[in-house]
């Protein structure tokens, strides 16, 4: 029972990172990123290519791997956010879903279809105790998460940059014209955005091999879990994550693994039946 925790967890650790950078996303532009998944792949490769292609340390790999997504997030929003900017939401969140199969094929091309690991960036011996084994890089993936949420928040709450962000979600025009730097804002949260999947993809990739696939199913958990803590609410994605962790865990081991991706949507579908706008969402929004 504790080792399916701590498993589950861990797990759901990952969701919430994807549903972090979803959220930032969509906190600044009110728009739904479907290839947020994708962009988790393509962390993983390319910190595959530089620790495993290339051998240079896997420290050094991620800080590569965190500049190239910094660079990837800036050129998805000149693809993808820009030249829709002001049209229907729709056509901007279908863009994204087919900027996904893009990246996707992109991968397939590159690196192939065949599974790769990617070795974690810590090591040592796994704690135990009473029977539960923890493993040096769940650890990490806990410390990793808690470290972010806490960033983020810090961020969005204290900082003049997290003011101005969601100045420009409340009312894109008015923020321009009393001059706050739109465009910086926008592109410097689809950055973070792209980095924080990076960091999922890197965590992800020692423990199940990376495919150019695996971002699919990964970046619907992350909108699963934004929706089930309340879309736009930090700490809901979190706890959204690590409960849809837990219940996947423990429905595949106790009900059954075929059903394991679906336990997510019923998940969704109950929270929502019950809580309409997710645990932690907020009754309304205003604009200023």
């Amino acid at each position: 029972m504790g080792q399916l925790v701590v498993n589950g967890l861990a797990l759901g650790s990952i969701y919430a990172l994807v549903a972090l950078g979803l959220l930032l996303i969509f906190n600044t532009v009110q728009i739904v990123n479907f290839a947020q998944g994708q962009l988790l792949m393509l962390g993983a490769f390319i910190g595959i290519s530089g620790a495993v292609t290339h051998e240079l340390p896997v420290a050094m790999a991620w800080i590569v791997t965190m500049a190239a997504m910094a660079f990837v997030g800036i050129v998805f929003m000149v693809l993808v956010y820009f030249p829709l900017r002001g049209r229907p939401p729709f056509l901007v969140i279908l863009t994204t879903i087919a900027m996904g199969i893009v990246l996707e094929n992109l991968a397939l091309i590159i690196w192939g279809p065949l599974p790769v690991s990617l070795p974690s960036p810590v090591r040592g011996p796994p704690l135990r105790f009473a029977g539960i084994v923890i493993s040096m890089h769940q650890l990490f993936i806990f410390a990793t998460l808690a470290v972010i949420l806490l960033l983020q928040f810090l961020m969005l709450t204290r900082t003049r940059f997290g003011i101005l962000m969601q100045a420009t979600a409340q009312d894109l025009h008015t923020a321009r014209l009393v001059g706050i730097p739109v465009n910086r804002t926008i592109a410097v949260a689809f950055a973070f955005g792209a980095m924080l999947s990076g960091v999922a993809g890197l965590l992800v990739a020692p423990i199940f091999l990376a495919e150019p696939t695996m971002g699919g199913s990964l970046g619907l958990k992350g909108f699963v879990v934004s929706v089930i803590g309340g879309f736009g609410n930090l700490p809901g994605a979190v706890i959204g994550g690590l409960f849809l962790g837990l219940i996947e865990t423990f429905g595949a081991r106790y009900i059954s693994s075929n059903f394991r991706d679906a336990y997510a949507f019923i998940v969704m579908i109950a929270v929502l039946v019950a809580w309409p706008r997710g645990l932690f969402g907020e009754k309304s929004s205003e604009k200023v």
